[in-house]
């Protein structure tokens, strides 16, 4: 069973707009310049360049990743925890509370 969740405040995170991120137009590191030699090794300058915005990229992503989470969390019942749940138990706390969810829908009407 699908259910589309097309009017809710789910648009404001929504998955196709974290690629779009991570694509910023930046300077393009990989084109020939001064600093690489004749030989096509790529100077230290160009090297670290390239690692800190690797580095940026990463931090980004983990951001995302980590936002997305401390999102999916809010969905979730509290169990009276004083302490958050790390991500293999909120994707375990997810995937128990969806099941009882579907659960609740597939059990007949009582009248």
């Amino acid at each position: 069973m699908y259910i589309e969740n097309s009017s809710s405040d789910w648009s404001s995170g929504s998955v196709g707009s974290v690629a779009s991120c991570y694509d910023s137009p930046t300077e393009d590191l990989r084109s020939s310049s001064p600093e690489t030699s004749v030989k096509g090794k790529v100077s230290p300058v160009i090297l670290r360049k390239r690692r800190l915005a690797a580095n940026a990229r990463e931090r980004r992503r983990m951001q995302n990743l980590n936002q997305a989470f401390d999102r999916l969390r809010t969905f979730l019942p509290q169990l009276g925890q004083d302490r958050q749940l790390s991500k293999y138990e909120t994707l375990q706390m997810a995937q128990s509370y969806i099941a009882a969810l579907y659960d609740l829908l597939e059990k007949p009407l009582v009248k």
